[in-house]
């Protein structure tokens, strides 16, 4: 570098005599920086992608997405199944929750058709959308996770209401946190090949069955509601349609159920994770000492005052289970 006094001339230097700048590639864009503690597999897909992507092949640029995602899975142990249940595992985890496991689904099932004759041909425009989230899904798991993990450590402070540690936040728990609601969080064994009933969720931590409740989606019309009840017998219709003051009541299906994203981990459904529903809770259940409720995720439940539950699920009580 050539430093110069303040009103001092600048010297006729012939430009081939100066010395040499690193050169910056202006075209075509590298892309986003990928963070530093990606692991080489899933760096190395998202590479291809975007390389595809640039030499106007976008149906391999998407089928490279998919391979990401099953890099993904991979890295977190979960391989040997299809993609399908290897993304619900990681869900029922707690690594992604039911929004990304959406998104990802998205760009499973893009891959997919991308990746067959007779498939939906993706042009380049939806495959530059499906890198860009692709992207977007790696940084949300290996930059700003870990960066908020760190952050939650330097701002740690003794927690006063929760008895045990929670490993991973669930809706559920961040409303517990952010209302100062008093909770236990009561760990249990979870093998993901064999998936514990509530029933057996009971047995296994010593509670009584009538503390045990479930959450329960069903349908006044097409309004969506929310039953908390014991896990012993069977929500009755009729009976939470009149809570209601409505004339009767469905169960939702399955699929309807999955929509609500958030509130379900791999058939985990927190009552909690659910507040804008209105709710009813079974009235024998307001009087116990304390009520136990999915946290949203396999291996850990919530036991809490059934006072606080109704209070933050807004639930009116009535005689719901027959």
């Amino acid at each position: 570098m050539l430093l110069l006094l303040p009103g001092e001339p600048v010297p006729d230097v012939d430009p081939e005599d100066l010395p040499a700048r690193p050169a910056r590639v202006l075209w075509p864009s590298p892309g986003r920086e990928i963070g530093q503690d990606v692991p080489p597999a899933i760096r190395e897909e998202l590479l291809h992608a975007r390389t595809c992507l640039r030499a106007g092949s976008p149906a391999a640029a998407v089928v490279h997405v998919r391979r990401l995602l099953e890099a993904v899975c991979a890295e977190h142990g979960v391989t040997g199944r299809t993609l399908f249940h290897a993304l619900r595992e990681l869900r029922g985890r707690g690594v992604i929750d039911g929004w990304l496991l959406n998104w990802a689904e998205e760009l499973r099932e893009l891959g997919n058709a991308a990746a067959h004759l007779g498939g939906h041909t993706p042009g380049r425009g939806e495959a530059a959308d499906a890198v860009e989230l692709a992207e977007a899904l790696i940084d949300y798991l290996y930059v700003f996770s870990p960066k908020y993990r760190d952050f939650e450590v330097r701002r740690a402070k003794p927690a006063k209401n929760l008895q045990k540690s929670v490993a991973v936040e669930t809706a559920a728990t961040r409303l517990l946190r952010r209302t100062g609601t008093p909770f236990v969080a009561h760990p249990y064994s979870h093998d993901p090949a064999h998936t514990k009933s509530r029933g057996a969720v009971a047995e296994a931590l010593g509670v009584p069955a009538p503390r045990m409740l479930k959450a329960v989606i069903l349908y006044l019309g097409e309004h969506a509601v929310q039953a908390i009840a014991p896990i012993e017998g069977r929500v009755d219709e009729h009976a939470l349609a009149a809570a209601f003051g409505a004339r009767q009541a469905r169960l939702a299906e399955r699929a309807d159920v999955a929509r609500f994203g958030d509130a379900v981990a791999a058939d985990v459904l927190s009552p909690l994770a659910l507040p804008y529903l209105p709710s009813v809770m079974e009235s024998a259940a307001a009087g116990q000492e304390s009520v136990y409720v999915a946290s949203g995720r396999h291996g850990l439940e919530l036991e809490l005052a059934p006072a606080d539950l109704i209070r933050l699920t807004s639930a009116r009580t009535a005689a719901i289970v027959k």
